[in-house]
């Protein structure tokens, strides 16, 4: 083809001297692993759709190359290959599993807060804690199922000890308890247990270990006997119809003596608790779990509704999960630089994995600019931009679709980001569900909480135990107890004490536990409780306006606090002579352990979730788990000689901040 001539005048684009500069370039490419192609097409073709609007551009992906046509494309690959690059890598499980026969199982080195936990229950039940050599946390999600079918059926937990050789550890935690080997003892058939570890520890013999398991007693069961001269539990799981029943979950494996193996099986176990030492990582595994964990997302898939009213309050995420927070913030303040926002304060906000900020703004804004704002991309990703008015807003909180929002009595007196000024409908935040409360009538429970009773009110006399059957509020506590199994596989769930009045006894056991306002009651609101310092109002109310401040209350947040003390949680019945308590089962997920003293009263008093503790007390002995964080302090009381008053507790104290981390079980009144 012959060019006109006119063309021949123009000048070469390799003889343009470099001063003049280039022409733009008008195609790139670049290559994008086989496993980065659905991150860069996105669902349906969203981000790769997204890219092309915002760089104006053409892309095509073929091939395992992305091929941009446009003004902007090298913009644009510099982009994609920014996506590639930053992208976290698909998770695989790290963490070191042994098997057995059918069976595997995961054996975790548990936190110090945890192995805390192990020697406190050990020396409760009547051992010596100095005993103790290590001890991991058994995850075999095969067994944890099939219990957990067991559990729904009428019946009480009970934590007990078993003692058994080298050889049999391996089988009992990759399967379970077999039937078919175990020997026929003086109570009949079945497996044993001990409520004394010493007992268990007797039946060791030359073994290494201990093994902790949660038994399930079910109801007017006549093949599970409880030996009270003995103190042993004998559980035969088999049924009428011939299968194995799953009533005795290995939970914790706790060594006494040095371990020597010998035989294949106990060589892998040996292995298995050598990797250990190494640790994991649980990053992938809240990667999976969590929307806006791999890379910057919308919080809702629903946008809320725009408001008719300027703003001056913010907040925006998921961002770059990636970033640290200096960068985060400068990738903010970039974002949104194009329209002059002049920005006061920007806090970030951590959720698992996820980050986003809280913006104040020095000027407010219209509805239409944050209209404007709100359809903005971050990256190349869509994210949520919502208004966070510091006053009552007329539309249902969005958060109400996972079931709870921490913010919804917060007034935010002391922390303006954790306030939530949407509606939270009563119905939904107080549920009302009905419940039984019978007389407990398993003779081996009954013993078991004597015990644990006595242990600190050795007066307590006329004692009555009730338990407690509230199905809504069980199935809310086993709902949130899956997913935290799948964020901490090294989950911790305990039986805690609580003390509380009278007055707000019934509505514990109607409506669940939950976490105080940062809002005094008045006395003038129609729902005002007496005996109680905080509202039970939303921060809605007209009455409940005035701030909660410390007056030797609330110590570690705003939380719902527990006891492994029956005499520590009496103080708070707020009655004399005959008191009523509540024993509950606490999922504790992964504790942040504190252990020293305040650096002044107050410190902790205004924190609404488990957030790092670092600077509010004098030392840290458990560093801040960052990647998957904590949803509950483990407050160690330091005892009468190491405490000091007002900046540390005598006796342990546990603090949740969800209501579904707790569920009551039993009613126990008694007078002392």
């Amino acid at each position: 083809m012959l060019l006109p001539s006119w063309m021949s005048l123009l000048p070469r684009i390799d003889l343009i001297p470099s001063w003049m500069g280039l022409p733009p370039k008008m195609e790139s490419w670049c290559d994008i692993p086989q496993d980065k192609m659905g991150l860069v097409i996105g669902k349906k073709g969203a981000t790769v759709n997204s890219l092309m609007e915002e760089f104006g551009v053409k892309i095509r992906i073929s091939n395992g190359q992305a091929i941009v046509y446009g003004s902007r494309s090298e913009d644009a690959v510099d982009h994609i290959k920014k996506m590639v690059s930053t992208a976290p890598p698909k998770y695989e499980d790290p963490q070191p599993t042994f098997s057995c026969g059918e069976g595997k199982c995961i054996l975790l080195r548990p936190s110090e807060a945890q192995t805390m936990e192990i020697k406190q229950c050990w020396k409760e039940t009547g051992g010596d804690p100095n005993d103790i050599i290590g001890s991991w946390q058994i995850c075999n999600n095969e067994l944890k199922k099939k219990f957990r079918e067991t559990e729904a059926l009428p019946g009480d937990l009970i934590q007990a000890w078993h003692g058994t050789g080298n050889a049999n550890i391996a089988p009992i935690c990759c399967n379970g308890f077999d039937p078919n080997k175990r020997e026929r003892g003086l109570y009949g058939d079945g497996d044993y247990f001990a409520s004394d570890p010493k007992v268990a520890k007797f039946y060791c013999k030359s073994g290494s270990f201990v093994l902790l398991c949660n038994l399930h007693f079910l109801e007017n069961e006549k093949q599970q006997k409880w030996i009270e001269e003995k103190g042993y539990y004998v559980m035969n799981m088999n049924t009428n119809e011939g299968t194995v029943r799953m009533q005795a979950l290995p939970v914790q494996l706790v060594q006494i003596k040095e371990f020597d193996p010998k035989t294949p099986e106990e060589k892998e176990l040996h292995q298995a608790l050598e990797r250990t030492k190494e640790g994991i990582s649980q990053r992938g595994v809240l990667q999976s779990l969590q929307w806006g964990a791999q890379k910057p997302n919308v919080i809702h898939k629903d946008d809320a509704p725009l408001p008719n009213e300027n703003i001056t309050h913010m907040h925006f995420g998921w961002l770059n999960p990636q970033y640290s927070h200096e960068k985060l913030i400068k990738s903010v303040q970039d974002h949104f630089r194009r329209h002059n926002l002049s920005m006061e304060e920007i806090i970030v906000d951590h959720n698992g994995l996820r980050q986003g900020v809280f913006i104040k703004l020095s000027k407010e804004i219209t509805p239409s600019t944050f209209a404007t704002l709100r359809e903005l991309r971050y990256e190349g990703h869509k994210v949520s931009l919502l208004n966070f008015i510091p006053r009552p807003i007329s539309t249902t909180c969005p958060k109400l679709r996972k079931g709870y929002c921490r913010g919804w009595n917060l007034r935010g007196h002391h922390d303006w980001t954790a306030a939530c000024w949407y509606e939270h409908p009563p119905e939904i935040i107080f549920p009302t569900c009905g419940y039984t409360r019978k007389i407990l009538s398993e003779p081996a429970k009954i013993d078991k909480i004597f015990d644990r009773l006595w242990e600190s009110v050795p007066d307590a006399t006329d004692i009555v135990i009730e338990s407690i059957v509230n199905e809504d509020l069980n199935r809310r506590y086993s709902d949130w107890k899956k997913y935290l199994q799948q964020k901490h596989p090294h989950m911790q769930e305990l039986e805690l004490w609580h003390g509380t009045s009278k007055e707000v006894l019934d509505s514990i056991l109607t409506r669940g536990f939950q976490p105080p306002s940062d809002t005094n009651a008045s006395p003038d609101c129609p729902n005002f409780i007496p005996g109680t310092s905080t509202t039970h109002c939303s921060n809605h109310c007209s009455y409940c306006v005035e701030p909660h401040n410390h007056n030797m209350c609330h110590m570690y947040g705003l939380g719902v606090y527990f006891a492994d003390s029956a005499k520590k949680s009496q103080r708070y019945c707020k009655s004399e002579g005959r008191y009523s308590q509540l024993l509950c089962t606490v999922n504790l997920g992964s504790p942040c352990l504190i252990r020293g003293n305040l650096i002044k009263q107050d410190a902790m008093h205004h924190l609404s979730s488990c957030v790092c503790p670092e600077d509010y007390l004098d030392r840290v002995v458990q560093p801040y788990n960052q990647t998957t964080r904590h949803e509950t302090y483990h407050v160690d009381g330091l005892g009468m000689k190491g405490h000091r008053a007002g900046l540390s507790v005598i006796n342990s104290e546990y603090v949740i901040f969800a209501p579904s981390h707790a569920v009551a079980k039993y009613v126990v009144t008694y007078s002392a």
